[in-house]
């Protein structure tokens, strides 16, 4: 532990974690990268926790707001003249296609993106591997970000359907660390590992963040007063007609529910049920208070799904060997039939990653990630016991009861199955609890759920660089 983190947990009167700290080794990098399954395991007290998650979103906040780094400022100012001459040079002098082409991987590559227009899975790992052994071998194993910079800015010049239509168009490929958070993308993934083999030293298991963010949520103002809105959500967990009075009711007390259930971030599905039993028992009700909440998106999946999404989602997937089961006869299908099919394709192209539960480390396998997602069941499942089986299941999921030529849809919210007339609408709804409830991704498909989340939706939260690719290649062509 170094002397940052010692001052600050004395600043934020939480002296008494400093032992803790210092055995974990937890220093000011560290302590910027705490998720809150680590932070449960460091600090199992309640109370402590919340209170310096509190101070250390306060950190967070207030390095956002910094105009530059000190670590870019000082670079900048020890740069001489002739070393940023040389340095643009450098980062001057790469034709990525040249560098493919250069192999017959790569050229195999070059040829696909300029085919298809979209790169698959394994042809994209591949193109980062031959670039980033390019950029060892000239620069070393660790080339300056003005480098990477350069090289993940020419990829997408040089390959524009890989250009993402937010922000510089290159992040995915590589982004500067800012406000001490540390650089991304996937050039810069692959250097880490890289430099992991190269000198076997010590090794940090890669943990996989939430995406959603609801740190800085908003909420629209009510019209209803406090003591009033009282009365109705007590009228509310005892009475469940007439419909149209539950409904008026919910949709009354809809602001102070969710800031209910925001006010400490550690209620259950469970405990919000209990206080709002409405919630789950009323069809609508769920999708009522997204509207409120998040009127400006709340149609965005059902409207844009078949017109926006649906064929780039095939068009990608038709490069992935784990989705040709799917697609035989894709040509023959209904466009819902086409539908169903590109929403359960999203575990295929959005590849799971390495997550940390305590100090394990987890990779999901495929058919984890799907069941997570979507779990398809045979038709004449018993549901009673399929719901008690699955009791120890907290994040809302999507079940198929049937195949794909006949099948029911239902959203799974804690031990309650929500019929849907759609698994379109099934997922509409398990997408909209998870806003509603409060509650994280499961991380076995949380990639799933942020590109729903942050290119469907059109909400705000974290990407990864797959997410990127994903909403570059649907984009590209509308731009």
């Amino acid at each position: 532990m170094d002397e940052y983190v010692k001052n600050k947990l004395i600043e934020w009167n939480l002296a008494e974690l400093i032992p803790k700290f210092e055995a974990e080794k937890i220093d000011q990098e560290t302590l910027l990268l705490l998720d809150d399954v680590t932070l449960t395991s460091l600090i199992p007290i309640i109370g402590l926790r919340l209170k310096f998650k509190k101070n250390l979103k306060n950190v967070l906040d207030e390095s956002i707001k910094e105009p530059a780094t000190t670590v870019t400022v000082l670079r900048e100012q020890q740069q001489g003249p002739e070393q940023h001459r040389r340095t643009v040079e450098h980062a001057a002098a790469f034709n990525v296609r040249d560098i493919l082409t250069a192999t017959s991987c790569g050229s195999s590559i070059v040829d696909a993106i300029e085919k298809s227009n979209c790169i698959s899975l394994k042809e994209r790992q591949s193109m980062v591997r031959i670039l980033v052994s390019h950029l060892i071998e000239r620069f070393g194993e660790n080339p300056s970000g003005a480098t990477k910079v350069t090289l993940a800015s020419s990829i997408v010049e040089q390959f524009p359907c890989l250009k993402d239509c937010q922000g510089k168009g290159y992040e995915a490929w590589f982004s500067p660390g800012r406000f001490h958070r540390p650089a991304t993308g996937f050039l810069e993934e692959r250097l880490r590992n890289v430099r992991k083999k190269i000198r076997r030293g010590r090794q940090k298991p890669v943990c996989s963040d939430n995406p959603r963010d609801g740190s800085n949520f908003t909420f629209p103002d009510s019209n209803v007063d406090s003591e009033r809105a009282t009365q109705m959500i007590e009228w509310l967990r005892n009475n469940i007609w007439p419909a149209s009075q539950v409904e008026q009711y919910m949709k009354e007390t809809a602001i102070q529910r969710a800031k209910w259930i925001r006010d400490d971030g550690s209620k259950t599905i469970m405990e919000i049920a209990k206080e709002y039993p409405r919630l789950l028992d009323t069809p609508g009700m769920i999708s009522q208070d997204f509207l409120i909440l998040n009127p400006d998106c709340a149609s965005k999946l059902t409207e844009n799904w078949v017109p926006v999404f649906k064929d780039k989602i095939l068009q990608v997937a038709s490069k992935q060997k784990q989705a040709l089961n799917l697609l035989h006869d894709i040509e023959t299908m209904s466009a819902e039939r086409q539908s169903d099919i590109a929403m359960q394709l999203l575990p295929v192209i959005l590849p799971t990653h390495v997550y940390k539960i305590g100090r394990k480390t987890f990779k999901p396998t495929f058919l984890e990630t799907r069941k997570a997602f979507i779990d398809i069941q045979p038709i004449g499942t018993n549901m009673a016991e399929y719901l008690r089986s699955k009791e120890s299941i907290e994040s809302p999921y999507v079940l198929m009861l049937g195949d794909n030529h006949n099948f029911q849809a239902f959203a799974i919210i804690n031990g309650t199955a929500l019929e849907q007339s759609t698994l379109l609408a099934a997922v509409d709804i398990c997408f909209k609890a998870f806003y509603i409830f409060d509650v994280n991704y499961p991380k076995q498909c949380s990639l799933v759920w942020q590109f729903l989340q942050t290119v469907v939706y059109g909400l705000p939260g974290e990407e990864t660089p797959a997410v990127r690719v994903l909403r570059a290649f649907i984009f590209a062509e509308k731009q």
